[in-house]
């Protein structure tokens, strides 16, 4: 190479690559010729990490500039002063807001506008961080989902035990552990509320029997209760029926509200008897 191309070439690799006056003479032998390029090709890939580290820095701080303007129109939004952050900032408001629709009304808590204004917020904020966050507020929404269809779960399976008149324990809060044991077992599967019927899973599929037939949701209470309880035969409500209502300063329930007080009060299960016949008889 000419002297001039020498310098117009050292020229170039300085301006572009930052490389110094050592490394510009280890790309030419003695005579002057070029025969190594060694030195510009670490120089070049220094230059690309060094360019992508900046570029990876600028990245997160634009990722964190963003979470933190968004966070901090969620807190004023919504009254928060906590120093969560992320994830945690929103189950922190969701759990807030959740509580306040639910002492509202016993509406579905799910399709409130409350619920669905915030389930919008929280899909925006998703979109700006992992997948880890968004399993844990999926996971958030199947709790709270799946703890309001219990509530209804837990009603009906009472109703439908006091139906069957099982025979409880005089001591009251000896009866109310027989029934909390009761109620424990439907948590082991899910439910679904079709056609006003509450459907029984498990593993997600309608749950059969050894017949391949579906297990309705009374069927269910039926088995579930018969490992609990006895129940009163015909003769015991016979017996108890011909205690008529009304008679030695007995007064029949004139709502629900009394009929549930009635019925935790009562100290025997012929007394219970008595309580729910002259209930159903005014309720006719």
């Amino acid at each position: 190479m000419t002297e001039a191309e020498i310098k117009k070439l050292n020229g170039f690799l300085s301006k572009t690559l930052k490389m110094d006056t050592e490394e510009l003479a280890s790309l030419y032998n003695e005579a002057g010729e070029l025969t190594s390029l060694t030195a510009a090709e670490k120089a070049d890939t220094s230059r690309v990490a060094k360019l992508k580290e900046e570029n990876e820095s600028q990245y997160k701080r634009g990722q964190k500039e963003v979470a933190t303007k968004f966070e901090t129109k969620l807190k004023e939004k919504y009254g928060v002063s906590s120093e969560e952050t992320g994830v945690e900032l929103v189950d922190l408001i969701i759990s807030g807001e959740l509580e306040k629709v639910k002492s509202k009304s016993e509406e579905d808590i799910t399709a409130h506008p409350e619920y669905l204004k915030l389930k919008s917020e929280s899909d925006r904020l998703l979109k700006t961080k992992d997948k880890e966050w968004q399993k844990k507020i999926e996971e958030l929404e199947q709790k709270h989902a799946r703890e309001a269809m219990f509530a209804k779960v837990k009603d009906r399976a009472f109703a439908e035990l006091d139906n069957l008149r099982p025979i409880l324990p005089e001591d009251a809060k000896k009866a109310q552990r027989w029934k909390e044991k009761y109620i424990e077992e439907f948590r082991g599967f899910d439910f679904q509320e079709l056609d006003g019927k509450l459907v029984v899973l498990k593993d997600g599929k309608p749950l059969q029997d050894e017949h391949a037939y579906n297990v309705s949701f009374e069927d269910l209470v039926k088995k579930t209760a018969g490992e609990f309880f006895d129940f009163q035969t015909s003769e015991s409500r016979s017996s108890a029926g011909n205690q008529q209502p009304g008679g030695s300063g007995f007064v029949a329930p004139r709502n629900e509200e009394e009929y549930v007080k009635m019925m935790r009060e009562a100290k025997t299960p012929e007394e219970q008897v008595k309580v729910m016949e002259s209930y159903q008889s005014k309720t006719k």
